[in-house]
């Protein structure tokens, strides 16, 4: 048992204690430093800070103190980037070299670098085209209104915008911007990976979201709808560095402000595989800070919400979209104008309301080489961010926050919101026509004995008519909302809801075509802890029903503390067998079915143990010379060993890569396992041209110990192992192969 332990606890030091990660090593000062913001700053970034009557001379401003820098690179691998705003520096290192590092006087903190960041689109991609039709092309703006703004030529002129994401190719050579070259509206471009200006290659996704904002389809129809903006291109992903691209980020939301943008697009998202849930509360994330910062000085950021919306163990937005003071930005079906099923639903994790406002999570989009249709909600954002730059072209007098606030007024549900649309879709003719028509009612709310009743009331031609009602409390949190449809052919169409419901002071809030009530129960004053679900009458299809307490996220998966799961595997003895007898490889393993546990520790490491039954049979050639023994001469033999045994393992798992829903990733383990053979025997059956002989000879009260190391690496539920008994194992003088290999299947029942 000694034994055990100490290889255990050596396991654990060399692969933990030993590990290098990333970390944000922040400073106690800027010792020595000075600034010019005249050399530093483009002049729209002065503009910007005069216009909102910020100094230019902020301290978050000023550089890193240079020996301080120069005195950490000593001990750390590398460094991968810095901020000004947070006073930091991004480093490589060991836990050693850190420990170094955080002993040093003017250090203040070290905080581990959370590793993996996935882009926030779902990337499917489908039915590429040559030519779109006027209608089908501008379907994604005319949902904004974009005519409003198309009709009166506004553009975005004079607006300029930062687009954070994992290449542009094709961006210098495709119809579908060459306007913005030959304007020169592309101010500036960096590559943060490569250090350079080069972003024209790499990951197309940055193509579609830019022709989202400003790009131009055949006969010069718009896909977006600032084509007059000017930009700034900044690569900050690349997939395969997931722990540097927080740091890509961070750099790049500072290199948007010196370059003057007003606007920045970020259709990327941290979410499941780096975080927790709770970690989504505005504060937590380094780069939800940022982005609050951003907004701080005087910059509108519009992020996507996230294609987790479908992901039972995640269902939340990802940061940073949890920031307080930026357009967070959710997707909705073409076909249903309801909550497009992938995009990630709000709160955040401290109540506040997210998605601000929706737009379509399906668009048409240009590719590297032509046209597209595609899914998510990376495209939902910079389809708003275009409508941003527009917005602001026509009232220019605004900040950003002022600004934030118009775009969430402008939405077509407002005042109405729940957490799947915010405030709906932001209007164009919000900002074109002051004087917007009044919509006209199109339900009614009664109420009877212990019921409260929402009729629809056909108030258009329209066939179907789409209801929005959410339940909330006094502090303002939503405890249910749900999104109905209705065809006015049906009778007797009611929403009905339990008036219990309300009790406590609970208020029910209805939208339908633009208009929206809101109702207080006369019996609201009772107390009531529990929320009644509303139940329907007659005709109706739910499209979206959420209650808080019921629809938390899974408790599996990569954002669970710990999974339990079954598993399959099996596997085959390898060379070298003791030299007394012949093995038949191939047909000589075990199988194994077993039970596991996994405990996070945190998210790029897990401690674990499994449970399991195996079955295994030692195939032989050439054991018995049947011909001198019995005389036969043709024959056909089969002969094995046979055991049974009960196994334990205690492991230790590494995360290599980002999980997605099953909670595993690209994952290396190591561990020791017990193993307690159960029962053991020898089996053989001859055949002959006339004769079958077998028998099957149990080892009576065969029961040994035995102990060995394992080691798994896989992706998602498949994995290649291997392992070695350490101990000799002897069946009837013969001793048993100690190494085994083969691969295992865990069952997803968690999902």
């Amino acid at each position: 048992m000694k034994k055990l332990f100490s290889i255990s606890l050596l396991l654990v030091i060399s692969i933990v204690s030993f590990s290098q990660d990333y970390y944000w090593v922040y400073l106690n000062d800027k010792a020595g430093t000075t600034f010019n913001p005249y050399d530093y700053f483009d002049q729209k970034a002065i503009d910007r800070r005069i216009k909102n009557g910020l100094s230019l001379y902020d301290i978050t401003d000023y550089p890193l103190c240079d020996a301080y820098k120069t005195e950490i690179e000593k001990s750390v691998d590398e460094i991968v980037g810095e901020s000004r705003w947070f006073n930091a520096v991004a480093v490589y290192a060991n836990k050693e070299d850190i420990l170094k590092v955080s002993q040093l006087d003017f250090v203040k903190d070290i905080v581990v670098i959370e590793n993996d960041m996935q882009l926030a689109s779902n990337k499917d991609e489908v039915a590429v085209y040559d030519q779109l039709s006027d209608d089908d092309l501008r379907s994604q703006l005319k949902r904004m209104g974009g005519e409003w703004f198309i009709n009166s030529g506004i553009d975005g002129k004079g607006l300029r915008i930062a687009v954070f994401d994992g290449g542009f190719p094709g961006v210098d050579t495709h119809k579908s911007f060459e306007h913005l070259r030959t304007n020169n509206q592309i101010i500036k471009t960096w590559n943060f990976p490569k250090k350079k200006e080069d972003v024209y290659g790499w990951n197309s996704h940055g193509t579609m979201v830019l022709s989202c904002i400003a790009g131009f389809a055949t006969e010069g129809n718009k896909m977006g709808l600032a084509t007059g903006s000017e930009f700034l291109l900044a690569r900050t992903e690349v997939g395969a560095e997931p722990a540097k691209e927080e740091v890509w980020w961070m750099m790049a939301v500072e290199w948007a402000d010196k370059n003057g943008a007003d606007i920045i697009n970020s259709s990327l998202g941290y979410g499941a595989d780096r975080h927790r849930t709770k970690d989504m509360d505005g504060k937590t994330c380094l780069v939800t800070r940022a982005a609050n910062m951003a907004a701080s000085k005087g910059i509108l950021v519009c992020n996507a919400m996230g294609n987790e919306g479908d992901d039972k163990t995640w269902i939340t937005l990802g940061a940073p979209a949890d920031a307080d003071s930026i357009l967070s930005v959710g997707g909705i079906e073409p076909t249903s104008d309801f909550h497009i099923s992938f995009s990630s639903y709000g709160p955040t994790a401290d109540g506040r309301l997210k998605p601000n406002v929706v737009a379509y999570g399906y668009a048409m989009v240009a590719k590297k080489d032509g046209f597209a249709y595609a899914y998510g909600t990376s495209f939902s954002s910079p389809l708003v961010a275009g409508f941003v730059a527009c917005a602001w072209q026509t009232k220019p007098e605004l900040n950003a926050m002022e600004m934030k606030a118009e775009i969430e007024k402008s939405g077509d549900s407002y005042p109405y919101f729940d957490y799947a649309i915010g405030y709906g879709v932001p209007q164009a003719e919000y900002f074109m026509n002051k004087n917007r028509p009044a919509k006209e009612k199109s339900f009614a709310i009664t109420e009877e004995d212990t019921v409260i009743i929402i009729t629809p009331i056909q108030a258009n031609q329209e066939n179907i008519q789409r209801i929005y009602y959410h339940i909330r409390n006094a502090t303002g949190l939503i405890e249910y909302y749900e999104h109905t449809e209705y065809y006015h052919q049906t009778e007797n169409k009611a929403i009905c809801i339990n008036k219990s419901a309300l009790n406590g002071g609970k208020i029910l809030s209805v939208c339908s075509n633009g208009f929206t009530e809101e109702y207080i129960s006369n019996d609201s004053n009772k107390p009531q802890n529990i929320i009644e679900s509303p139940s329907v009458l007659n005709e109706h299809y739910a499209w979206l029903s959420k209650i808080p307490a019921i629809d938390k996220p899974s408790k599996f998966g990569v954002n669970a503390g710990f999974i339990i799961q079954p598993y399959f595997s099996f596997s085959h003895f390898l060379p070298s067998v003791p030299v007394n007898y012949d093995l038949s490889y191939f047909k000589s393993g075990s199988y194994n079915f077993g039970l596991r546990y996994k405990q996070n520790i945190v998210k790029w490491y897990s401690l674990g143990c499994n449970i399991e039954w195996s079955s295994s049979n030692i195939r032989l050639l050439n054991f018995v010379d049947w011909q001198t023994v019995y005389g036969f001469v043709s024959y056909k033999a089969k002969e094995k060993f046979y055991f049974h045994s009960l196994n334990f393992e205690i492991y230790q798992r590494l995360r290599l890569l980002p999980s997605g829903l099953l909670g595993f990733g690209l994952f290396w383990d190591t561990g020791i396992y017990g193993q307690y053979i159960m029962g053991a025997g020898y089996y053989y059956k001859i055949k002959t041209e006339s004769t079958v002989i077998q028998s099957k000879q149990s080892f009576e009260d065969f029961v040994q110990p035995h102990y060995g190391i394992r080691t798994r690496i896989g992706y998602g539920v498949l994995s290649i192992y291997a392992q070695y008994r350490l101990s000799d194992f002897i069946l009837e003088s013969y001793e048993i192969p100690k190494l085994e290999a083969g691969f295992e299947i865990t069952i997803p029942v968690s999902m």
